[in-house]
């Protein structure tokens, strides 16, 4: 059986009591971790869960919120003695500064006693993960960075993953809900959206005539928080079909 376990799930703003944006996805004895906000590794410690068992990480872009707790993540991991290599699935554009920053404090390949591979979401259009087909597409999340400073850098990237038995589609952050419309062109066992740059009507108009059995939402902006039940009673307006979860720490969702 596969699950998802929700880490964090906080927006760009610090929120007390909640960490910021990472998922565990584990099926059976593999694991892949989805962004790695801070604090993930306490998180994951917390809630009893061996960090050796890690298998990946994916990155679906640079901003803090996703990928401030992979240092520590790390340093846990080489605290933990692990011997495994570990895959980081990113952005091109972060490889080569996030290989500079971990060296910078010392938990960089030469430091460890296990070798850390930088593997480009721009590399290929799948990547075969964990008896997983990770697909991830592009979104308009830092469209207006790369309008600003260039096209040169500013990506990132919805994912979609699939398995015989599930089919899952992170959607990381978007410029609009309209990012998803490839993706969700089939049916989806589960969609985990975030709910921080447009407003949640938005979203739930957009999925109305799609196939999704469950949608978990996360990443809420500031000004829903405390207003989780009026959202869950919105996308039920909307989406009646569907189930409706808000994304809390500890929070498991089976598939």
């Amino acid at each position: 059986m596969a699950e998802i376990f929700v880490l964090g799930a906080a927006s760009g703003f610090p929120v007390p009591g909640l960490g910021h944006s990472s998922v565990l996805l584990s099926m059976s004895d593999r694991s892949l971790l989805i962004d790695a906000g801070e604090p993930c590794s306490r998180s994951l410690i917390e809630a009893g869960i061996a960090l050796n068992a890690l298998d990946a990480i994916l990155l679906t872009h640079g901003h803090a919120d996703h990928t401030g707790g992979l240092p520590m993540l790390i340093q846990t991991l080489w605290l933990s003695h692990r011997t495994e290599p570990l895959t980081i699935f990113l952005p091109a554009e972060l490889s080569a500064p996030l290989q500079q920053w971990l060296d910078a404090i010392y938990i960089g390949s030469n430091f460890l006693g296990f070798a850390l591979k930088f593997v480009p979401w721009e590399a290929q259009q799948s990547f075969a993960v964990c008896g997983l087909q990770i697909c991830p597409r592009p979104t308009t999340h830092l469209q207006s960075l790369a309008n600003e400073f260039g096209n040169s850098r500013f990506k990132a990237y919805s994912l979609q993953i699939e398995h015989p038995d599930f089919r899952i589609l992170f959607s990381g952050d978007l410029g609009a809900p309209t990012d998803l419309e490839v993706q969700l062109a089939n049916p989806v066992d589960l969609l985990v959206s975030e709910l921080a740059h447009f407003p949640p009507g938005e979203l739930f108009q957009f999925l109305a005539p799609r196939q999704v059995q469950k949608l978990l939402l996360t990443h809420l902006a500031p000004e829903l928080l405390g207003h989780e039940k009026w959202i869950v009673e919105e996308a039920r307006n909307h989406l009646p079909e569907m189930v409706i979860l808000i994304a809390k720490e500890g929070l498991k969702v089976s598939l």
